[in-house]
């Protein structure tokens, strides 16, 4: 399978996730304020996770523009980061209804971390496929935010036992990291972290 089909197939996936979370939104059929507070709760569970999803597909696009060889480790681990992708509809559904439940905030940060995981599953496979001095290999192993995100999810997964809404708060916090390119994130880690 080429670089390009996979792209192809990604982006096919990421267009229907992003229709499947604006379906679940009940327009009210009352024109007041009053009917749109009622589904407040579910419009700010969708562009949570609408910026998610845009913010993590652009960085799903720089790896893929970088990468010069994909194997078939890549598109397995491709795969099983699609797989929990799939799932972002059904636990913003559940959460944005259940805003301040248990269960549904959850499993809205278990889907949400599983699928930051395999995005970093996926980057260690990308590195593997090309060669080591490559320059996918060398921003992907100095980028810090796969590990920083990682620590962000497992705080907010014990945090959700003790306050639920801290789910949404953590995936909001998440999207932040992602939104800089590679190299700024390398910038930015460097100068905070490794300073003197």
């Amino acid at each position: 399978m080429t670089k390009s089909r996979l792209e192809a197939f990604t982006d096919g996936v990421v267009a229907i996730v992003l229709t499947v979370l604006i379906l679940d939104i009940q327009i009210p059929n009352s024109p007041t304020l009053a009917s749109i507070y009622n589904i407040l709760n579910t419009l700010l569970a969708y562009t949570i996770s609408f910026i998610f999803v845009a913010v993590i597909w652009v960085n799903h696009h720089r790896v893929m523009q970088m990468a010069e060889k994909i194997n078939y480790g890549v598109i397995w681990a491709n795969i099983f980061w699609l797989f929990w992708l799939t799932l972002c509809p059904a636990v913003t559904s559940w959460v944005g209804r259940n805003p301040t439940s248990f269960w549904p905030e959850i499993f809205y940060v278990l889907v949400y971390t599983m699928w930051s995981f395999s995005f970093g599953i996926l980057s260690k496979k990308v590195v593997a496929a090309n060669e080591p001095t490559s320059h996918v290999a060398k921003v992907l192993s100095r980028d810090r935010r796969s590990g920083i995100s990682m620590v962000i999810n497992l705080v907010t997964l014990a945090g959700v036992f003790i306050y639920p809404p801290l789910g949404m708060l953590g995936r909001f916090l998440v999207s932040g990291i992602w939104i800089m390119s590679y190299r700024k994130a390398d910038y930015w880690y460097h100068r905070i972290f490794t300073s003197k």
